[in-house]
């Protein structure tokens, strides 16, 4: 359904893998479980970035779909 309504209004839709997205921290790409303070609490152990868990892992799952464009505006 989204990829329907997506299609509609023109919006590019691009499947990416969700696994480590929760863990993997959205500044610095590290990938540890202790990360993951709380349900909601997100710490990177390795660069210190503190944010909203959801958030965290939104930004993550973002940055996947935008490094499936042509011209990758980023360091994937």
């Amino acid at each position: 359904f989204l990829k329907y309504k997506a299609t509609l209004a023109g919006i590019p839709v691009f499947e990416v893998d969700p696994k480590n997205t929760s863990i993997e921290c959205s500044m610095c790409r590290h990938i540890d479980k202790k990360n993951r303070k709380t349900q909601s609490e997100f710490l990177c152990v390795n660069c210190g970035h503190a944010e909203n868990a959801d958030i965290n892992a939104s930004n993550n799952i973002s940055s996947r779909g935008i490094c499936q464009l042509p011209h990758c505006p980023l360091s994937c």
